[in-house]
């Protein structure tokens, strides 16, 4: 049952139960008019009774007088017995509802007529004269001058209207007493019975809406709900949403937990790839200084020999010019030993250095990865400084300017090769400018912001901006490997410069990109801790 029906219920009880305490009002109310209306009807009979009751007693009295005194005249008829005929007929109807009073206003009304005959005949006598007579019959006291048997009928019929009046009016107390009992009775029943619904709807409703509080709470605290509320109105309906809720957190938390423990093993296991590849990194690294150092040596022996070689042509060349040998014959041996002897030194030992040049290069990548750094906090304001102030004669010799940001933050790392990444990317700069314009090199920095691109508040960016050549947009991917060469004839070098400046830097935990247009300059961007780690 929804919650409006029984609202609407425990209006309805309330109500049907006045409306029939105002039936019984309204009956009640009715009987008392009625009673009421009896009383008066009663008391008016009364009145009726009485006002018939006065015209005979005066007409008896004129009679009594014009005769005692013997004054005929004064007996002039008049219009007396039409008012009694009036008066009579309107009691009689007043009365006609009740038989026994009905028959006694009949008697009443033949006592009437006898004594209208003897008035009528009382008022010739005295008219021819027999006063006499008519004193000796108003002497008789049982006559029917003395209106006794009138008198007395009036009396019964008024004792008996004023009985009625009486029953009449104890009615009409009873009514009022029941009217009075029936209204208290409505408003002590209306309260009990609203009380009562009030009662039994708050308990149901109270006790259920508790539980749904309560569910509520242990749904927000993650813990398990009490059992369902029964019923099936809105209240039940929001307990099954909050119990299909519990269950739903309860299902994703199980999903969570188990999303967790996954990517805890994930983590477990690319924390041991990553120690796998530390190690096969740190592996690689020893065998390729390993390689490197044992290839130097030969490389060292194999020069030597070859500038041996050169030194000991030059004493060949001088004994051939000592010998007495045919002059065409002494030509060919200085051209053998200048043009294909020397030559082939000059290539061999071109060689070996280039050989050299990528060994060293390899030796120091791999002791970029060896390297025990100890950092501290930078002045990176003074880095730059003394950076641009090393490349002082590149950057003249290029025509370039350099300007430095003031007051570059600080941040955290290994001075040395800090220095070296921030030396590299400035040497960069120098080396690949555009030959075509005036050189700009700046040196400056990103304010944090919440959405910047290093996506890190611990680390603070700094780029090395020029307006050189310029990266081509398929070259992109490849800068940060060894051994790639752009633009190979602005500069020497192996390729290796910028591996391992990404080396470094990722040792640092930082990161390092670019963005570059091909023909109007490149910016490196490079991210270092701002602040030692949190212990």
């Amino acid at each position: 049952m929804r919650l409006l029906t029984k609202g609407l219920l425990i209006v309805a009880i309330p109500s049907l139960f006045e409306v029939l305490l105002l039936g019984a009002l309204f009956k009640s109310q009715a009987d008392a008019e009625d009673a009421e209306r009896w009383a008066s009807h009663s008391l008016q009979v009364i009145n009726k009774a009485a006002e018939l009751r006065e015209p005979l007693l005066l007409e008896a009295a004129r009679i009594r007088n014009a005769v005692l005194l013997d004054q005929p005249d004064t007996l002039n008829r008049s219009d007396i017995w039409g008012e009694v005929e009036i008066k009579a007929g309107e009691l009689a109807r007043l009365v006609s509802d009740n038989a026994a009073q009905s028959t006694a206003m009949r008697e009443v009304h033949e006592s009437i007529a006898r004594y209208r005959n003897w008035d009528d005949s009382a008022r010739e006598r005295l008219r021819r004269g027999q006063r006499d007579d008519l004193i000796r019959q108003l002497r008789d006291e049982q006559g029917p001058h003395r209106l006794s048997e009138f008198l007395k009928q009036m009396d019964r019929f008024v004792d008996e209207e004023r009985r009625l009046g009486a029953e009449r009016s104890e009615r009409l107390q009873e009514a009022r007493r029941s009217q009075t009992w029936l209204l208290i009775a409505a408003v002590l029943g209306s309260i009990v019975t609203a009380a009562a619904a009030s009662l039994a709807f708050t308990r149901s409703i109270g006790r259920r809406i508790g539980i749904l509080i309560a569910n509520a709470r242990h749904l927000s605290d993650g813990q398990p709900l009490a059992a369902r509320v029964d019923g099936n109105d809105e209240i039940n309906l929001l307990d099954d949403a909050l119990h299909r809720s519990s269950e739903r957190l309860t299902e994703a938390a199980h999903q969570a937990r188990g999303y967790r423990e996954e990517l805890e093993q994930r983590a477990r296991e690319l924390a041991e790839v990553n120690s796998d590849l530390r190690q096969q990194t740190q592996d690689n690294e020893m065998f390729i200084y390993s390689v490197s150092h044992d290839l130097r040596s030969p490389l060292v022996n194999l020069q030597g020999f070859s500038k041996e070689i050169t030194h000991a042509t030059r004493d060949l060349l001088d004994e051939v010019e000592r010998l007495a040998l045919p002059e065409p014959d002494r030509q060919r041996l200085r051209a053998l030993v200048e043009e294909d002897i020397h030559t082939s030194l000059r290539f061999i030992q071109n060689a070996v250095t280039r050989s050299a040049g990528i060994i060293d290069a390899m030796l120091r990548l791999s002791r970029a990865g060896r390297v025990e750094y100890q950092p501290v906090m930078l002045d990176m304001h003074a880095i730059a400084q003394r950076i641009v102030a090393a490349m002082s004669g590149s950057i003249r010799a290029k025509e370039a300017q350099v300007e430095i940001q003031a007051n570059l933050p600080p941040a955290y790392g290994d001075p040395v090769s800090v220095e070296q990444v921030l030396g590299n990317l400035v040497g960069n700069a120098v080396n690949y400018l555009d030959p075509a314009r005036p050189g700009r090199i700046t040196i400056g920095y990103l304010p944090q912001q919440a959405d910047s691109v290093v996506a890190a508040p611990s680390l603070i960016t700094y780029f090395v901006r020029d307006n050189g050549l310029g990266i081509p947009a398929a070259y992109m991917d490849k800068m940060f490997i060894a051994f790639q060469r752009l633009h190979g004839n602005a500069a020497k070098g192996e390729g290796i410069g910028l591996a391992l400046v990404k080396r470094v830097v990722e040792r640092h935990g930082g990161r390092i990109w670019v963005e570059s247009v091909e023909g109007q300059g490149s910016c490196f961007y490079v991210a270092l801790p701002a602040r030692p780690p949190v212990a």
